[in-house]
C-alpha cells in the first residue's frame, strides 16, 4: 500500500504542479501583453514626435532654401530690371527719332510753344 499512496502523492503532486505551471504561464502571458502593449505606446508615441520634428525640419528647410533661393538670384533680378529699364529707354529714344522724322513735335517742343504762346498773351494783353 505504501507503493499506491507514493504514486497517488506522485500524481497529485504532478497534477499540482502541472496547473502551477500553467498559472505561471498565464501571469507570465498576461505580464507580457501589459509589457508589450506600453512598448506599443511608446513605439507610438515616438512615432508622431518623430513625424513632428521631420515636419518642423522640412518647414525649416523649405523657408531657408527660399531664402538662398532669393539671395543667389538677386543678381539675376538686378540685371533683369536694369536690362529692362536700358530697353525701355532705347524704345523711348526710337519712338522720338521716328516721330521727328515724320514732323511731330516732342514732349519739350509742345511745352516750349506753350511758354511763348503764354508770354505772347500776357504781351498782348498789357498792351490793349
Amino acid at each position: 500500500m505504501a507503493t499506491k499512496r507514493s504514486k497517488v502523492r506522485t500524481k497529485k503532486t504532478r497534477t499540482a504542479s502541472a496547473r502551477s505551471m500553467r498559472a505561471i504561464g498565464r501571469d507570465a502571458l498576461a505580464s507580457a501583453r501589459q509589457r508589450g502593449s506600453v512598448l506599443a505606446g511608446n513605439l507610438i508615441a515616438e512615432g508622431k514626435n518623430f513625424r513632428a520634428r521631420v515636419q518642423k525640419l522640412a518647414r525649416e528647410s523649405s523657408v531657408d532654401a527660399l531664402a538662398h533661393a532669393k539671395v543667389a538670384i538677386a543678381p539675376a533680378r538686378a540685371g533683369l530690371r536694369n536690362g529692362a529699364r536700358k530697353f525701355g529707354a532705347a524704345v523711348q529714344r526710337g519712338v522720338a527719332i521716328v516721330l521727328a522724322r515724320l514732323g511731330v513735335p516732342s514732349k519739350a517742343d509742345v511745352e516750349e510753344l506753350s511758354r511763348r504762346v503764354a508770354a505772347l498773351s500776357r504781351q498782348l494783353k498789357a498792351a490793349k
